[in-house]
């Protein structure tokens, strides 16, 4: 090393020892996590990526075991300005690649968003609340973006996916673990009139549904990866990925993951071959009355559905009520709703205003908010988005990739479903997880041949080149 890089080496670690003994060890090692992290994703901008797969670790960590205020509150702020960072570094640092890769999906995202800010300045009464209830609704729609631009080949698509199905194994485990232990959960998770309910698994999420959100959309995509998958170690180990989410998301005892998941393995068979969807249909048909047969619990979930005391009770404070109520307010704020952040969600609650509850229906409650003209162009939005990854299959020649493919866009199909029954997209993790889906699905379609380089100057996409031509 030069005199001048001792010298730089020695301030630094000067300066670090002054921060640390003012700010404490965590955020000094944070910085320099930080610094680390932004020098490997210089060397190799396509790891960037790899943030929004470990979002599952990196806000349990930071919300569940650190519990930070700040920090586990912005993080995911940071980390997307980070990534647009490396995305801005890409142009200037490469400037023989394409600038930016479309897809189809990109306009209908940027006028959903568009639709969001106009009706921030129309309709919002408390326009920082406004800005709050904007954020939540669209902040998590650029890590479509993120995907699409920094993804350069289709091995760091497939990372990106191992990465979270790994976390889901985890995760999984852990809500099994809870329901053989039959955790306590509170009173209100299960009505009286159900019967005997033991416990329901929640893992590291706050509410079983949440938990059976994230494993509906992730058992579709494990499903794929477990029929892409050649080599037999590795097809093992997706099948049991598959099993353990199956069980939890069982353990979760919600009607709502149940339904949802198996529409979207129903789509997955029929896209990958519809004279499977009887027998798949037979299969399932056969694992419900076993189900029923050895899991009360399960059995008291599905029978109360279509018991007298379901509708009462689901009347005077449940889904039915709070659906009757949101069609109420939609129609006396039809035409641009109430206001961003008013009503339905997490930041009309956080601020605990007109006094409300959490819709169950994101549908509702987006109406109720954005108004007629913001439901439109979320329906518009969602419908753009199964359309053109449906249709990005056949533009997928790869067989695995393919079959990828197949098994994301069916996650996706049972997280839009699932939106009847819960506010899915407005939790940020399924909803990063949503989008990020979406992103690969446009890349491995659209993205791969829109990388213009020149020979030799990017390593990684040079094999990648080289391994799509072998």
């Amino acid at each position: 090393m030069s005199k001048l890089q001792w010298i730089i080496l020695f301030a630094g670690i000067f300066i670090l020892g002054i921060l640390s003994s003012y700010l404490g060890m965590l955020p000094v090692a944070a910085v320099i996590a930080c610094i680390v992290a932004v020098i490997m994703l210089l060397v190799d901008y396509q790891k960037a990526t790899i943030i929004i797969a470990l979002f599952t670790v990196i806000e349990f960590v930071l919300r569940t075991l650190i519990g930070h205020p700040l920090i586990s509150s912005i993080w995911d702020e940071v980390a997307l300005l980070m990534c647009f960072g490396i995305w801005f570094y890409k142009w200037f640092r490469f400037k023989n690649q394409t600038p930016y890769r479309g897809s189809p999906l990109d306009i209908s995202i940027v006028f959903f968003m568009a639709v969001g800010v106009i009706l921030l300045f129309v309709a919002a009464p408390d326009f920082s609340i406004g800005v709050e209830g904007l954020r939540v609704v669209i902040q998590y729609m650029f890590w479509f973006f993120v995907v699409t631009q920094l993804l350069n080949s289709p091995q760091g698509a497939k990372r990106i996916i191992n990465i979270v199905l790994l976390t889901a194994l985890f995760v999984a485990l852990y809500g099994i673990y809870q329901f053989i232990i039959g955790v306590e959960i509170p009173a209100n998770w299960v009505d009286q009139a159900e019967g005997n309910v033991r416990t329901r698994a929640f893992s590291i999420f706050t509410t079983p549904n949440m938990l059976a959100g994230y494993l509906s959309l992730l058992i579709p995509v494990s499903v794929g990866m477990f029929f892409a998958e050649k080599n037999k170690a590795r097809k093992m180990y997706y099948g049991l990925v598959t099993v353990c989410m199956g069980l939890a998301l069982l353990f979760t005892l919600s009607r709502s993951g149940w339904i949802f998941c198996f529409c979207a393995l129903l789509f997955y068979v029929w896209m990958k071959n519809k004279k499977l969807v009887v027998p798949m249909l037979l299969c399932m048909g056969a694992l419900f009355v076993l189900s029923v047969i050895f899991m009360p619990s399960v059995a008291n979930r599905i029978l109360y559905l279509f018991s007298p005391a379901y509708y009462a009770s689901s009347s005077s404070g449940g889904r039915i009520y709070r659906a009757i109520k949101g069609y109420e307010l939609f129609t006396q704020h039809p035409l641009f709703g109430m206001g961003l952040g008013q009503f339905g969600g997490s930041v009309a609650l956080s601020h605990k205003l007109n006094n409300t509850f959490s819709m169950d229906n994101y549908y509702i409650k987006t109406a109720v908010e954005m108004g007629l003209v913001g439901l439109v162009a979320l329906l518009v939005l969602l419908y753009n988005t199964f359309i053109w990854c449906y249709r990005a299959l056949s533009k997928i020649s790869d067989p695995e990739q393919k079959n990828w493919a197949m098994g994301i866009l069916s996650g996706l199909v049972c997280v839009i479903l699932y939106n009847l029954t819960e506010n899915m997209l407005e939790i940020p993790l399924l909803s990063s997880y949503f989008w990020m889906f979406a992103g690969i699905i446009m890349f491995l379609a659209y993205g791969q041949n829109n990388i213009e380089r020149r020979p030799g100057s990017d390593p990684a996409i040079s094999v990648s080149r080289e391994e799509k031509t072998k």
